[in-house]
């Protein structure tokens, strides 16, 4: 999930951990009847939250095509006796085709399932979407969670740096939460588990599409800040105590010089969340702009 500073990357090979899930969130978490919906009750839902939606963009991000949902299910039929049912579903998503669906991680994609199983590759976020689509597909109890390391990951960009904290899934198994951490993180790092609804987990996906755009392009005009400015505020009509979400909207705000709307934003989350302490930098730094003053460099957005 990314939260943006106001101010290169070098990607990460895949690497599936399943680790059982202790010293985290206690397993009544994961039974909150909350946390996961059905395809159509979310669009409902979703709708609610932001009416002025069209049904276009009403969708389920987690849904998966039947072929990927069937070659899923065909991976565990025709898989050995013993063999762990979870390994086989991260397998089914990784595996070169056509054994598999062949996706990859790229910190620099992110889709919904259907738009990463169409490229291929996608963020710790995108793959979550797809393995949680697949997974439900199954029937299975499958949730995202949302793991905050103790000090930020940091990629370095033109005039922002951006500050990840990490996607992971939980499968709930007769033996107990199993974690499936895309990365290889949790178990080196100091992470905190938190279960996240799938509403919650959409608003950090789109968080993260809006800030690659940004990332991605070397010159950023006022028009691309302003459809930042945009999905960046949907993000906080989705899910409105989401603090990196009204972190990244006051930067958008402070770059298209809308600094009364960039100072509630940024209110808003220091009254959610720290993000790392990030809004209240660029509060900072938003005034000093303000003023007319010269000013360093925007310090964070935020995401995954």
């Amino acid at each position: 999930m990314l939260t943006f500073r106001e101010q290169k990357e070098s990607l990460l090979c895949i690497a599936l951990a399943m680790i059982g899930l202790m010293g985290c969130a206690s397993k009544s978490d994961w039974q909150d009847p909350g946390l996961s919906y059905e395809p159509k009750a979310f669009k409902q839902i979703l709708k609610t939250r932001v009416p002025e939606l069209s049904e276009k963009q009403v969708v389920a991000p987690f849904e998966v095509p039947r072929d990927a949902r069937a070659l899923a299910r065909k991976k565990l039929n025709e898989a050995p006796a013993g063999l762990n049912p979870v390994q086989i579903l991260v397998s089914a998503l990784t595996d070169p085709k056509p054994e598999g669906l062949g996706i990859e991680y790229d910190w620099a994609a992110s889709g919904t399932a259907a738009q990463t199983l169409q490229i291929g590759k996608g963020d710790c976020v995108s793959l979550a979407m797809v393995l949680v689509g697949l997974g439900r597909g199954l029937g299975w109890p499958i949730y995202f969670a949302e793991a905050r390391p103790e000090q930020p990951v940091t990629h370095e960009f033109i005039e922002l740096t951006v500050l990840s904290s990490h996607m992971i899934v939980i499968v709930l198994t007769q033996e107990g939460p199993v974690m499936i951490d895309f990365l290889g993180l949790i178990d080196k790092t100091a992470y905190e588990i938190h279960p996240i609804d799938d509403l919650n987990a959409y608003a950090h996906l789109i968080n993260n599409i809006a800030g690659h755009q940004i990332v991605s392009n070397a010159s950023v005009d006022r028009q691309m800040w302003e459809l930042a400015q945009q999905s960046f505020r949907l993000v906080t009509q989705i899910q409105p105590d989401l603090g990196r979400g009204w972190n990244n909207l006051g930067i958008a705000y402070t770059r298209l010089d809308q600094f009364d709307k960039a100072r509630l934003a940024y209110n808003k989350a220091m009254e959610l969340e720290t993000v790392f302490g990030s809004p209240s930098r660029n509060l900072t730094i938003m005034e000093t702009r303000a003023s007319g003053k010269p000013s360093v460099t925007l310090r964070a957005l935020s995401g995954e």
